[in-house]
C-alpha cells in the first residue's frame, strides 16, 4: 500500500469546510491534512474542528516548510495564480480550485513553474467525476463527432454574497468565473479536448446593481455589484457548436444545470443540478438519450451526495497524479484557449 500523501490547504473557506472536509473523510488514511493556511482567523475554530491534526498559520510559507507533500489551492479567485505559482516553485505537487486560469499567458506561468518541479498540477473538476456527468460523457463520446453542445447552469437567487466575490478583479469572479469552468471542462472533456477553428460568435454579459445572496452559502444581503452574474457564450470549436450559460439569478425559479450533446449517431440530455444549492427547478436527476430513434432514461440520486462523491473521487485521481509527477495536461491548454476567446468580458 502506497503511504499517505500529507495534504495542505491553502484557503480555508466555503468550499473546503463544505466540499473537501465530507469527501477527505472517504480517503483520509491516504490524503491526512497535515497544514492549512486561512489569513481569516474567524474560519479557524471550525477548521479545527474539521481537521483536528492540522496545524493552521496565516500564511503559506507555513506550507512549504516540509508539513506536506501537497497542496490544495483554495484560496480566494483572485489568489489562485500566484498561490498555485509558488506551491509548484516549491516543489509541491498542486490541485487548484476553479478558476485556475483565465486564458494563455496564465497557463505559461503555471507550465513552467509545474515543469521547472516536475510536479503533478491539476484544475478541479468535482463536476467531471460526477457519476451522472461520467455517463454523459461516455454516451458523449458513443455518438461522436458531436455536432452540437448547449450547457447551462442557470440559479434563480444564487449570488455567492461574500465580498471577494463580488469584487471586480480582472476576470477572475463573477458568474463566469464561478460555475462557467465546470460547464467549460465538461465541453473539453465531451469534445476530447480538441479545439481546433475556435471562433466566438456571440457573447454577452448582464452586471446588475443588485441581487438576493444565495441563502445555502451562507453570505448576507448584498451591496451594490460590480461583477457580471448573466454570461452567455456561441463558440465554433472542432466542427462542434457549443452554447454556454451560465446565471446566479434567472427569473424562473428554482436552480437547474442542463448539458445537451448532439452528434451524428444520437442525443443526449442530462438534466437536474449538481452543486449545493437545494432549490432545484426539476426534481429528477436524469439522462436522457436516442441513439438509432430508440430512447433511453437514466436516473441518478439528486441531492449533494454526487457532488462530495465527485470530490472524492477528483481527489483519489489526485493522490495517483502526486506520484506520476508533471505531464501536460490538455483540459488545461483547452481552458486557457476558450478563456482566451473569452477575454476581458468581466475586465
Amino acid at each position: 500500500m502506497s503511504a499517505p500523501i500529507r495534504l495542505g490547504f491553502c484557503g480555508g473557506g466555503w468550499v473546503v469546510r463544505n466540499c473537501y472536509a465530507p469527501a477527505l473523510e472517504r480517503c483520509s488514511r491516504r490524503l491526512p491534512v497535515t497544514a492549512i493556511v486561512e489569513p481569516n482567523a474567524t474560519h479557524w475554530p471550525s477548521l479545527r474542528i474539521l481537521f483536528p491534526e492540522a496545524e493552521i498559520a496565516a500564511t503559506r510559507e507555513a506550507l512549504f516548510s516540509g508539513l506536506v507533500d501537497a497542496v490544495i489551492v483554495a484560496s480566494p479567485n483572485a489568489s489562485h495564480l500566484d498561490d498555485a505559482v509558488a506551491t509548484l516553485e516549491a516543489g509541491l505537487p498542486c490541485l487548484v480550485e476553479k478558476p485556475v486560469l483565465r486564458n494563455s499567458a496564465d497557463l505559461g506561468r503555471l507550465r513552467r513553474a509545474a515543469s521547472r518541479g516536475r510536479v503533478a498540477l491539476l484544475a478541479s473538476a468535482a463536476c467531471r467525476h460526477r457519476a451522472d456527468a461520467r455517463s454523459w460523457l461516455e454516451f458523449c463520446s458513443k455518438i461522436a463527432p458531436l455536432r452540437r453542445l448547449d450547457l447551462v447552469w442557470h440559479r434563480h437567487r444564487g449570488v455567492p454574497a461574500t465580498d471577494w466575490h463580488l469584487a471586480a478583479s480582472d476576470g477572475w469572479t463573477g458568474v463566469l468565473a464561478d460555475l462557467g469552468p465546470h460547464l467549460i471542462d465538461l465541453a473539453g472533456a465531451a469534445l476530447g479536448w480538441q479545439c481546433d477553428g475556435l471562433l466566438l460568435r456571440r457573447r454577452t454579459a448582464f452586471v446588475p446593481s443588485f441581487a438576493a445572496p444565495a441563502g445555502w452559502y451562507g453570505g448576507g444581503a448584498t451591496g451594490e455589484m460590480t461583477v457580471c452574474d448573466q454570461f452567455a457564450a456561441e463558440i465554433t470549436l472542432a466542427g462542434c457548436s457549443l452554447t454556454l450559460s451560465v446565471r446566479w439569478r434567472d427569473d424562473e425559479p428554482g436552480d437547474l444545470v442542463r448539458l445537451e450533446a448532439m452528434g451524428d449517431r444520437g442525443r443526449g440530455c442530462l438534466e437536474g443540478l449538481f452543486g449545493f444549492s437545494g432549490e432545484r427547478r426539476v426534481a429528477h436527476q436524469r439522462l436522457m438519450t436516442t441513439t438509432g430513434g430508440i430512447g433511453a432514461v437514466q436516473d441518478f440520486a439528486p441531492g449533494t451526495a454526487p457532488q462530495i462523491a465527485g470530490f472524492a473521487a477528483m481527489l483519489d485521481n489526485f493522490a495517483t497524479r502526486c506520484r506520476e509527477g508533471w505531464s501536460e495536461a490538455p483540459d488545461l491548454a483547452f481552458l486557457a484557449r476558450v478563456g482566451d476567446a473569452l477575454t476581458a468580458v468581466e475586465a
